[in-house]
């Protein structure tokens, strides 16, 4: 099955429901090496979950010229127990992020950066630095493991 097959018949009704609904979640798990990130990332000719969504979602948003949207996005990475911003560069990070919970009961990561973004480049452009920003190491299952989870969260309004 390739990236885009997967996308159609998975993440797109995902996606799609997004822009109505408050919640969705795309969840990717499996063993080191199994093709996680290549599922969520792809490549120039496979593109992944994450750019055919964003793709989508700014062609969804050009669909319905009545309303206003503003996209929100964050990036976060959980590494030997610590969660950090993968948005904001390995120099400034620093220090673990701590998970919250307001008075109305929401759980929210303190001190996590959001990006606004109001193009399908821009939001391309988030990932990207998302993605170099991650930690790499070897391992015996293969040359190059993230070796962490990673949230990329988009938010709308």
């Amino acid at each position: 099955m390739q990236n885009e097959d997967v996308y159609q018949e998975v993440a797109m009704p995902i996606i799609e429901s997004a822009l109505t609904v408050f919640n969705d979640t795309i969840f990717v798990y499996g063993q080191t090496s199994s093709g996680k990130t290549f599922t969520m990332m792809g490549d120039r000719s496979s593109p992944g979950i994450i750019p055919l969504a964003v793709k989508n979602i700014f062609r969804l948003i050009e669909k319905t010229p009545d309303r206003e949207y503003l996209i929100r996005a964050s990036y976060m990475e959980i590494y030997n127990e610590n969660i950090s911003d993968i948005l904001v560069g390995r120099d400034a990070r620093g220090r673990s992020l701590n998970i919250r919970e307001d008075i109305s009961g929401t759980v929210y990561v303190a001190d996590l950066s959001e990006e606004c973004s109001n193009c399908e480049e821009q939001l391309l452009e988030i990932v990207k630095r998302g993605e170099k920003n991650r930690q790499i190491v070897t391992t015996n299952m293969n040359e190059r493991s993230s070796r962490s989870h990673t949230i990329f969260r988009l938010l709308r309004y």
